[in-house]
């Protein structure tokens, strides 16, 4: 399964304290933090893998990567290593991520939160120790992925800030947000230097302006991501 990604890449917006890292989206073979550089990021692809000097390369959690649900039950959630990862919203991207992180850094625990418990024997399947979401934790994670969209939640700010506040500060905090908010209506190329529209203009953007204000507020980063698109390969198919 390899996930590819379009997104415009951009520069700065806000400084923010050099503990935090801000996440960065490149090729289709790159997911990699870059750190003290925080941004609003767009037009590109997206993949997994690692990426330049100075940079961690995002990975995660799966069956694969050897974790059973006996290895989870053992696991004490109220410790939260260096390299330890929530997923809010762990879904085909959240998995995704999970996945890769668990390739980076083996020894890590993966958090995941849900609005449900439906998906949550297939989670531990996975290597990933599920939670609903709001439900009370003793732990705070230095890297926080935010990929729930905003259709399942009448306050879709209030989700990120309490996100925000199961992130410990080091490390990053991620949100994965839409294109949406650019003012670009004539199928033509947008960037960061694009404009946004402004609040008012629809619920849809409103949400989403309200919840990257959130993000940058608590020092996160902010992805503005234009198309989630998974190939399966069977054989010689591509």
């Amino acid at each position: 399964m390899e996930l590819a990604h379009s997104f415009t890449s951009t520069p700065p917006i806000k400084k923010y304290p050099n503990n935090t890292t801000p996440f960065s989206f490149y090729s289709a073979s790159q997911f990699s933090i870059f750190r003290k550089n925080p941004c609003f990021i767009s037009k590109g692809k997206l993949s997994m893998s690692s990426s330049a000097q100075n940079s961690s390369s995002f990975s995660s959690s799966s069956s694969v990567g050897g974790v059973t649900s006996e290895g989870l039950e053992d696991s004490s959630p109220g410790v939260a290593g260096q390299n330890d990862l929530l997923i809010v919203g762990p879904g085909v991207l959240g998995q995704i991520v999970a996945q890769q992180w668990r390739k980076e850094h083996p020894g890590c625990q993966i958090y995941g939160q849900t609005m449900t418990t439906d998906h949550h024997d297939d989670l531990i399947k996975a290597g990933i120790i599920p939670s609903l979401r709001g439900s009370e934790t003793s732990y705070k994670c230095p890297y926080v992925i935010f990929c729930a969209p905003p259709s399942r939640t009448a306050d879709y700010p209030a989700d990120v800030r309490l996100a925000a506040s199961n992130w410990s500060g080091e490390g990053s905090f991620v949100f994965t947000s839409s294109s949406a908010p650019y003012d670009c209506n004539d199928n033509g190329s947008c960037d960061e230097n694009s404009p946004v529209v402004p609040i008012g203009r629809s619920p849809r953007t409103d949400v989403l302006l309200k919840a990257e204000k959130v993000v940058l507020e608590v020092g996160g980063c902010v992805v503005r991501l234009a198309g989630l698109y998974i190939s399966f390969i069977y054989g010689a198919l591509i």
